[in-house]
């Protein structure tokens, strides 16, 4: 009798208001396949998830401008996180949001600023990781994408574990691999007020080759959009009037 490994339960829970992160690194297939991988691989991946740790839960940020700047964190403001999830090639985060609006909106707002930190100054995070991996072909790149929205938890059965579906994880995948020059995008639905942006240095945009998500107003960092090459500017985005 064959049996599925993969029974859930036959109803989801009740939808929640998730924030979900999914963060990929930019030639990590070409870094795997290389001698004695077991050595140097779970080295490289555990520094680079212990900067996504002090983004989310405060530490010493060593890459950023900003030497020994200590990052609040998401531990309050409504905003719990839920669920960890390795990738392969990348992880993914979702929380739940529960707090009030103006202050989970400020939290987001810091998460992206700090996310865009990282992977601005990801090269500081690879000099250090070379001390340790003496590899050639480290991944270079640190690509991330957000967004928010109704999410799902299934339960397994006759165990704990649990696991998530809903459309903003879909996004947030499609997200952070949709342009690879930017390294950096959020959907719009995260909540940023125009003050917010224009303070912070972003603005919206339309994305119009996302698959499954047409016309998907996005948030990106003003002065790397500029920056794009026109053709590739032409062929993924629209300005909104």
């Amino acid at each position: 009798m064959i049996t599925s490994t993969i029974n859930f339960d036959s109803t989801a829970s009740r939808p929640k208001n998730g924030l979900v992160l999914i963060y990929d690194l930019e030639g990590f297939s070409k870094f795997f396949n290389q001698p004695d991988v077991q050595d140097y691989v779970p080295r490289f991946i555990n520094e680079v998830s212990h900067c996504i740790s002090v983004n989310i839960f405060g530490g010493e940020d060593y890459w950023s401008h900003k030497q020994n700047h200590r990052p609040k964190g998401l531990n309050g403001e409504g905003i719990t996180l839920i669920h960890e999830k390795f990738l392969g090639d990348g992880a993914m985060y979702i929380w739940t949001i529960s707090g009030e609006e103006f202050n989970s909106t400020d939290t987001i707002r810091a998460l992206c600023n700090r996310l865009w930190n990282l992977k601005n100054y990801f090269g500081k995070v690879i000099r250090k990781s070379s001390d340790q991996v003496p590899v050639m072909d480290l991944p270079e790149r640190i690509r991330f994408g957000l967004a928010r929205g109704t999410i799902y938890e299934l339960k397994r059965k006759n165990s704990s574990q649990r696991e998530y579906i809903g459309f903003c994880i879909n996004l947030a995948s499609r997200l952070q691999k949709y342009c690879p020059e930017l390294g950096f995008i959020a959907s719009a639905r995260i909540g940023l007020s125009e003050g917010s942006l224009k303070e912070n240095g972003y603005i919206k945009v339309i994305a119009k080759q996302i698959k499954g998500f047409p016309r998907e107003i996005v948030i990106v960092d003003r002065n790397e959009f500029e920056r794009l090459d026109t053709e590739i500017k032409n062929q993924l985005f629209d300005e909104l009037n």
